[in-house]
């Protein structure tokens, strides 16, 4: 019984755990959402670009040191974020 709720607990915590593809993709998201809401209400977008600005720097790099194979398994992965599913919802 006590490694039944140990596993659930691990697979509890383990699935909770966001891995920087997805949190990219939230921050895409997230910036995509305030710049069109932005641009909806005519306001300026430069405090958007300016919070963003170094999180977005660092997804830009985040395949920087990558091979072709890891690149490719980034982009599966990221295919799972819901970030992503959104964003891609929103293209259609």
């Amino acid at each position: 019984m006590k490694r039944s709720i140990l596993f659930f607990t691990l697979v509890i915590f383990l699935g909770s755990c966001q891995s920087e593809v997805c949190k990219c993709a939230d921050q895409w998201y997230d910036m995509t959402q305030a710049l069109k809401k932005a641009d909806a209400e005519n306001k300026p977008i430069d405090d958007i670009l300016k919070k963003y600005d170094e999180p977005i720097k660092k997804c830009k790099d985040l395949d920087a040191k990558m091979t072709a194979q890891e690149k490719e398994e980034m982009i599966v992965e990221l295919r799972t974020c819901s970030s992503y599913q959104k964003l891609k919802g929103t293209a259609q």
